[in-house]
């Protein structure tokens, strides 16, 4: 077994796709731990609460909070992530806040970003400046009904109160 695949926390050598230069990074493989944090870190097979670091990669976990200047993920579940950049790949994220995302066959419930790319994805409700790539956004049917009721009970509300010199 190699030292990068037994669990517990590691320091190791991380090399950016893409990049040559190696840095150090702290890995957490296979643990149910509180909080991670750190410069780089790598976060494989675990469930971690809370996440924070300036460049962050998470394959195979689940984190409950993601604090980072940059995300990837790669078959990971996160229920809040705030990220400058964030790459998500087949993973789902309920609540994403970031700059710039691209989520290639990602599920997303509630996004706000300035800039979003999605691939072979879904995004439930999204805030966006700017939207590329192939996307399907739905609102679900209920959560329509819902917003016009409540349109359509303060206009009566509105004319009962007008009528009523209120």
């Amino acid at each position: 077994m190699h030292e990068e695949d037994r669990p517990g926390i590691h320091t190791t050598v991380y090399r950016q796709p893409g990049g040559n230069v190696p840095t150090e990074a702290t890995e957490a493989v296979g643990l149910q731990v509180d909080r991670v944090e750190g410069q780089t870190v790598i976060v494989r097979q675990s469930r971690v609460n809370q996440l924070s670091g300036n460049r962050v990669r998470l394959e195979q976990s689940r984190v409950d909070r993601v604090e980072a200047r940059s995300a990837q993920t790669d078959q990971s579940a996160i229920r809040h992530l705030e990220a400058e950049r964030a790459v998500t790949l087949r993973g789902a994220v309920a609540w994403a806040q970031a700059r710039d995302v691209r989520a290639v066959r990602t599920r997303i419930a509630l996004l706000q970003a300035d800039r979003v790319t999605v691939e072979d994805g879904r995004v439930a409700l999204a805030v966006v400046r700017e939207l590329a790539g192939p996307a399907y956004l739905r609102l679900p049917l209920a959560a329509i009904g819902t917003f016009l009721a409540g349109i359509v009970a303060g206009l009566l509300l509105g004319r009962l109160r007008g009528r009523d010199g209120g």
